[in-house]
């Protein structure tokens, strides 16, 4: 047997051994019947290698190599760079290191219309809700990373926003390891339920402010949004430069919804990020932008699959990378057109600008169609700064380092521009910063 195999064995054996307590421990049947089921699954397939079509080119060696365990600490060491990142003005809900923090927390100025609570608190009082959400997702179908996480995870947070309601307030959720939390282990769990004609923005950040602790993190990400209701949403990933992330975000539309939505990612050694959507009724919108920045040896892998099931719907994707010094990038983006789904728009494009001599990017773009009356485009760039452009900056007196940021930043300011909320916005940038910092 290869070093490598020893590796995956021990690998799942770990988590095998902690999701056997949490299965023990559970008192909700269902709950406790569906972790089983997610454990089973992810014994069964097991790690995925790069023989595997969907992670061909993003290696899980590392991870497989290094033991994680979960922490109990809620203790922030960098109080002040969190108060500095989350505003005065944010409802909060805050983990640290995995673990729900209260002290951090702001919930006192939740609106009416808005629940916002622990998931074993919503298994309580929406159980059918939440579980009619889970249901929807055969488990026998779940990847690796999915099942682990239903099998794994301890606690998360429920948003439910009723029909009707319109609220312009941010709701955050944060989840932030410490310096204090090293080879730390966490499974993030967070449902969004949106009701009938309802509009909400929430903004969710996976970060730390210190780059060199490792840790793993392994989230997952439920949103159902009802009929026409709205939701603005925004993950931002910036971890440690020695952190592991792996992210999985599923949709799930019901007619005349629209899902106006970005994902940046500036952090982690390795950052994995799926995104599937579900168009379950006519009249859906549905916008799913991306946008990373990465250096040094830095690798991100987006993966997005948008499901077409019914006429007369609109999907657009635009993702874009800046990668410098050996940073990589994979994407691969999939739009499926069921038979039924004519009048279907689906646009996709994937940007990237390489400013380090050893940057490399996989980018796949795919569409199945099985409908012949649509509208369905898709394409990939990838390219350089302009050196034209440089020059005629330099020789407003504008050197050439600020210049190359000036131009950097007008390759992503359409997608940042697209942010209605500017406390979002200046949240993003803080996260930017650092990668800006090595051009």
């Amino acid at each position: 047997m290869s070093e490598t195999a020893i590796k995956t064995q021990s690998f799942i054996k770990n988590f095998n051994e902690l999701a056997k307590q949490r299965v023990q421990g559970e008192s909700v049947q269902w709950i406790k019947d569906l972790r089983q089921k997610s454990l089973s699954r992810f014994t069964e397939i097991g790690v995925p290698t790069n023989k595997d079509e969907e992670w061909k080119y993003t290696k899980l060696n590392d991870i497989i190599s290094q033991t994680f365990s979960a922490s109990t600490e809620a203790d922030l060491a960098e109080s002040q760079s969190f108060e500095n990142y989350c505003g005065p003005d944010d409802i909060l809900y805050v983990f640290v290191n995995g673990n729900f923090s209260a002290s951090l927390s702001r919930l006192n100025k939740i609106p009416s219309g808005i629940t916002i609570t622990s998931l074993k608190e919503a298994l309580k009082s929406n159980t059918s809700r939440v579980q009619d959400l889970i249901s929807r997702y055969d488990v026998g179908e779940s990847t690796t990373f999915v099942a682990l996480n239903s099998a794994l995870t301890d606690d998360g947070v429920f948003i439910g926003i009723d029909a009707n309601t319109t609220t312009k307030e941010c709701i955050h959720i944060v989840h932030v390891t410490s310096a204090s939390a090293a080879e730390a282990l966490s499974f993030p769990r967070s449902v969004i339920m949106a009701g009938k004609s309802c509009e909400a923005t929430v903004l969710e950040s996976h970060i730390s402010f210190k780059d060199d602790i490792t840790y793993f993190t392994n989230a997952l990400t439920d949103i159902y949004l009802a009929e026409n209701a709205t939701l603005h949403y925004t993950k931002a990933q910036h971890e440690s430069l020695k952190a592991y992330h792996i992210n999985n975000t599923r949709v799930w539309q019901e007619q005349n919804s629209n899902l106006d939505s970005i994902s940046v990612q500036t952090g982690s050694r390795l950052n994995r990020n799926n995104l599937d959507i579900v168009l379950n009724g006519e009249g859906i919108n549905s916008t799913l932008n991306g946008l990373y920045c990465l250096y040094g040896h830095q690798h991100v892998d987006n993966h997005t699959a948008v499901d077409h099931r019914f006429p007369n719907c609109i999907s657009n994707q635009l993702y874009k990378g800046i990668l410098n010094q050996s940073a990589r990038a994979v994407f691969n983006g999939k739009i499926f057109v069921k038979p039924i789904a004519q009048q279907t728009n689906s646009y996709q494009l994937n940007k990237n600008l390489l400013l380090g001599t050893d940057c490399r990017v996989d980018t796949k773009p795919q569409l199945e169609i099985f409908a012949d009356d649509v509208r369905c485009t898709h394409g990939a760039t990838i390219g350089q700064l302009n050196d034209d452009e440089l020059f005629y900056l330099q020789t407003r007196c504008i050197g050439k380092v600020a210049a190359k940021k000036m131009l950097a930043r007008g390759f992503v300011d359409d997608l940042l521009n697209t942010i209605q909320d500017e406390e979002i916005n200046r949240k993003l940038h803080i996260l930017l910063e650092p990668s800006f910092a090595q051009l």
